[in-house]
């Protein structure tokens, strides 16, 4: 397990995460993507924007990724009787900067 993802799968009672880093400081396109599956935390669902914000920040100060231009959080929910196919997705976008404290 990385740094972090033990941290951010707690947040929301997640099954599996996946991180993916892209470095490309030259034209701010630096970025990470961090898929998050099966969350069990009961308002989940009604609270996402909020809860991805949440793992964002939190994945990027454990993960001490404060130099990459932005994070995109998917929250996945896949089918119980075939894991590989995914019933929902979502996604957010969130500068590094905004999450970071100064």
């Amino acid at each position: 397990m990385f740094k972090g993802q033990g941290e951010v799968m707690a947040i929301g009672g997640f099954s599996r995460i996946e991180s993916h880093f892209q470095k490309d400081f030259s034209n701010d396109s630096s970025r990470i993507e961090l898929k998050l599956f099966d969350g069990k935390l009961p308002e989940l669902y009604e609270n996402e924007a909020n809860i991805a914000r949440k793992c964002a920040k939190t994945y990027i100060e454990a993960s001490e990724s404060e130099d990459y231009y932005e994070i995109e959080v998917f929250i996945i929910k896949t089918d119980e009787q075939i894991p590989s196919q995914t019933i929902y997705q979502s996604n957010y976008t969130f500068e590094v900067a905004s999450l970071v404290d100064k």
